[in-house]
C-alpha cells in the first residue's frame, strides 16, 4: 500500500454534472483532472448505459464541458477548439463519430437553455459602462482600473465594477438582453412548458443592495413581470414546480446567514405562500479539497420538489411537496454533491466512506455504486477512516468528534496532532475524503475536526453566531482539544498545531492571542482586522458587517473587539500565512497585518503569497500551486510538532 501523498491530486478523477437523457437509457457526466504538464485540469464528457452499466469516455480532448442533452442520443458541450473570443458548442452522437459544431455566441456565455431550434437562452456578462478608448491615454482594465460601484471586485470574478451577469434570448435570428441593464442576475430557470423564465437578481447603479427580486419572462410576449420586488427579501433559491408554481426561498434583510425561508408563488393567482420553517438551506455542502465541478441540486417530478440539504456532518436528499412538508430520500452517510431524475430514478454523485466522488444511483429504495473510477486509488493507498464521536461542551451542548490517527499507530506512542476548523463559519465537516487531512495523517499526526456552534446543519439557533465572533466558538474547538486529550492519550498535548481557512484562518489568528497550548498555526486566507475585512472585501459589507455585529462608525468597540489583530502582541505560537493575492473574499492584508505585528513582537512567522490564486485556492487552485500549500504547511508543522 502507497501512502497518500501531496502529489496524488494527479491522480484524483473528480466527477460531477450528472444528466439523464430524455428516454431514461442512458446518462452523462463530467470528469475532470489535475494535470502537472499543464499545471492545470482537463475536462471530459463520459457516457454511462443505464441499462447495462457500462461507461466511457464520450470526449477526449480535455477541454469539453457544460454538457446537456439535444435528444436521446445526442449531447451538446463547450468546447474552444477553435480561437474565438465567443462560446463554441459543438454536438456528439453516444454512439460514435466526430464532435460536429453546434451553436456559436459572439460572447463568453456560462448556463445555456434550448426552447426549440431557433431559440436558445444564455448567460454572458455585460459592460454597462465602457469607455472609449483614446489615443495616449492608459487603457481601462489593462494599465488601470476606475471603481465607481459596489462591489467593485469580487472573488473568482475579479474586477466587477459597471459589469453585470445579464440573460440573453435568441430568437428569429436576433439577440437581446432580456435582463435589466443594471440588474445583476443571480439565476434562472426555465419551465417545463418552455414558455417561462423566472430569473432573480439585484439591480443597482451605485451601491448593490442586500436585498434582490425575482422576475418572470414571457417568451412568447416579450412581457416581463416583477413577481418579487427588490426591497423586500434576499431571494435565494428558485425553480418552478410544474408550469404555474414557482418554488423560492427568502431571507429577510435583518436576518442575514440564517436560513431562509421557504414559498411557493402562484402564477394564475399572483401570489405567495409561505411555507413552514424547514430551518435547513435547500442544497447542502460538506467541507473537502476533493471536490470539483457541479451539476444539479433540485429537481421537480411527481408532485415533488427534490433537493438536498446538510444534516449534521451529512448531505442528505430529501423531497417537499406544495405544503411544505419535507421526507428523507437518501439518508446514507456521507455527501450528495449533484443529481438528476426521471421517474422515480435517481442518479448522482456522492462521496461514501473514505471514497472519492464516484456515480450512484437510486432505485426502488437500493443505493448502489455505479462509477469505480477512483477505486483503484483508494484500493492501492492508506486512506484512514475517521473515527466518530460526540461530547458535551462547557455549556451542554452535543458537538461531533472527527479523528484521523496516525499511520500506523501504536498504544502507548504519543504523537502530535492538528486541530483542523473549517471556513464559513455557517460551513460543516463530515466523514467524507479530504485530502489534506490524509496527507498530515499519513505522515504521522492525529488530525482532528468539529463542527463548532457556528456550524450548519443543526439549524439556526446552533449557528446563531453573529456579533459573537472569537467566544463561544472558541470555547468549543478548547473543550474540544481537552476532549481529544482526555479520549487519546497517545495525543502529545504540547505538540499539537491549528489550521484553518478564511473563518478557520480567522480562528487561527484569534487562538495565537488568546492562548499558548498550540504549539504551531497554518492561518488561510484569514481575517485579522475587521475594520478593513468590512471595508475591502467583496462581501463585507452585505454579509460580514452583519456577522460582525456592528460597523466602524457607531461600533467601534464591537469591531475592534472582535478582531484577531487587537490581540496579536500576545501572540507566541508560531504562525505560517497561506494567502493568494485574488483573494477578494479575505483580501491579503488581513495575513500581511497579522503577519507584520508578529514579527513586530519576534514570533517566528512566514507569509506564502501565491500569485494569481483566489479564495478558492485549496479547492481548484492551479495544481502546482495546491500541492506548494500542502507542503508550505506541512513543512511548518514538521518544524514546530516533530521537532
Amino acid at each position: 500500500m502507497e501512502n497518500v501523498i501531496y502529489q496524488d491530486l494527479y491522480q484524483f478523477n473528480f466527477l460531477s454534472d450528472p444528466v439523464i437523457a430524455p428516454d431514461g437509457a442512458h446518462a452523462i457526466f463530467a470528469k475532470q483532472n489535475a494535470v502537472e504538464e499543464k499545471n492545470g485540469y482537463t475536462s471530459e464528457i463520459w457516457v454511462i448505459d443505464l441499462k447495462t452499466k457500462e461507461y466511457h469516455a464520450l470526449t477526449s480532448g480535455g477541454d469539453e464541458r457544460g454538457a446537456f442533452w439535444l435528444d436521446a442520443e445526442t449531447v451538446a458541450f463547450v468546447c474552444h477548439r477553435e480561437k474565438t473570443e465567443g462560446t463554441c458548442w459543438y454536438k456528439i452522437n453516444i454512439h460514435g463519430g466526430e464532435a460536429q459544431p453546434y451553436l456559436t455566441v459572439p460572447e463568453r456565455a456560462g448556463q445555456i437553455k434550448i426552447i426549440d431550434e431557433n431559440t436558445y437562452l444564455y448567460t454572458t456578462v455585460v459592460e454597462t459602462g465602457a469607455e472609449e478608448k483614446a489615443e495616449n491615454k492608459a487603457e481601462l482594465g489593462k494599465d488601470f482600473w476606475v471603481f465607481d460601484e459596489f462591489p467593485f471586485w469580487f472573488n473568482g470574478r475579479k474586477v466587477i465594477n459597471k459589469k453585470r451577469n445579464t440573460l440573453m434570448l435568441h430568437k428569429d435570428g436576433e439577440t437581446k438582453a432580456i435582463t435589466p441593464k443594471y440588474l445583476d442576475m443571480g439565476g434562472m430557470q426555465l419551465s417545463p412548458d418552455k414558455t417561462k423564465i423566472v430569473f432573480g437578481g439585484c439591480e443597482y447603479t451605485d451601491v448593490q443592495e442586500r436585498t434582490s427580486g425575482m422576475y418572470l419572462y414571457d417568451i412568447a410576449t416579450g412581457e416581463t413581470k416583477t413577481l418579487i420586488a427588490q426591497g423586500t427579501l434576499a431571494v435565494g433559491s428558485f425553480y418552478f414546480m410544474g408550469d404555474d408554481e414557482i418554488f423560492y426561498t427568502g431571507l429577510d434583510d435583518e436576518k442575514r446567514g440564517d436560513n431562509p425561508d421557504y414559498y411557493i408563488y402562484n402564477l394564475k393567482t399572483q401570489t405567495s405562500k409561505k411555507l413552514p420553517f424547514a430551518d435547513a438551506s435547500p442544497h447542502g455542502g460538506v467541507g473537502s479539497d476533493a471536490n470539483m465541478g457541479g451539476g444539479n441540486g433540485m429537481k421537480y417530478e411527481n408532485g415533488y420538489l427534490y433537493f438536498t440539504q446538510t444534516v449534521w456532518g451529512n448531505v442528505h436528499l430529501v423531497r417537499m411537496d406544495h405544503d411544505g412538508n419535507i421526507e428523507k430520500v437518501c439518508v446514507t452517510p456521507g455527501s450528495i454533491n449533484a443529481f438528476d431524475m426521471a421517474d422515480g430514478y435517481i442518479l448522482f454523485t456522492a462521496m461514501r466512506g473514505d471514497d472519492l466522488v464516484e456515480i450512484y444511483e437510486l432505485a426502488d429504495g437500493k443505493e448502489t455504486r455505479l462509477t469505480a473510477l477512483n477505486q483503484p486509488y483508494m484500493q492501492s493507498h492508506t486512506v484512514i477512516t475517521p473515527e466518530y464521536f460526540t461530547f458535551e461542551n462547557r455549556a451542554g451542548v452535543t458537538l461531533e468528534g472527527y479523528v484521523l490517527k496516525p499511520l500506523g499507530f501504536e498504544p502507548g506512542k504519543k504523537y502530535p496532532g492538528i486541530l483542523e476548523m473549517h471556513g464559513g463559519p455557517k460551513v460543516a465537516f463530515g466523514s467524507v475524503f479530504h485530502h489534506e487531512m490524509q496527507c498530515y495523517a499519513n505522515q504521522g499526526y492525529f488530525v482532528f475536526y468539529t463542527n463548532p456552534r457556528g456550524s450548519d446543519g443543526r439549524g439556526d439557533e446552533f449557528a446563531k453566531i453573529n456579533g459573537m465572533l472569537g467566544t463561544i466558538d472558541y470555547d468549543d474547538f478548547m473543550d474540544f482539544t481537552d476532549e481529544m486529550i482526555r479520549r487519546y492519550p497517545e495525543l502529545d498535548a504540547e505538540h499539537i498545531g491549528i489550521c484553518g481557512g478564511s473563518y478557520g484562518g480567522y480562528m487561527c489568528n484569534w487562538m495565537i492571542g488568546h492562548t499558548d497550548r498550540y504549539a504551531a498555526a497554518a492561518s488561510q486566507r484569514s481575517i485579522s482586522n475587521y475594520f478593513t475585512k468590512l471595508m475591502c472585501t467583496d462581501i463585507g459589507i452585505t454579509y460580514d458587517m452583519p456577522q460582525a455585529g456592528g460597523d466602524p462608525w457607531n461600533d467601534f468597540d464591537q469591531v475592534w473587539e472582535i478582531s484577531p489583530l487587537k490581540y496579536a502582541p500576545n501572540a507566541k505560537t508560531p504562525t505560517l500565512f497561506i494567502q493568494s493575492d485574488d483573494d477578494y473574499r479575505c483580501w491579503m492584508s488581513g495575513a500581511v497585518q497579522m503577519f507584520n505585528a508578529l514579527q513586530q513582537n519576534g514570533v517566528p512567522s512566514r507569509i506564502a503569497l501565491f500569485h494569481g490564486e483566489t479564495h478558492e485556492l485549496s479547492r481548484s487552485g492551479k495544481p502546482k500551486n495546491r500541492i506548494s500549500r500542502l507542503t508550505e504547511m506541512g513543512d511548518w508543522f514538521d518544524k514546530y510538532l516533530k521537532g
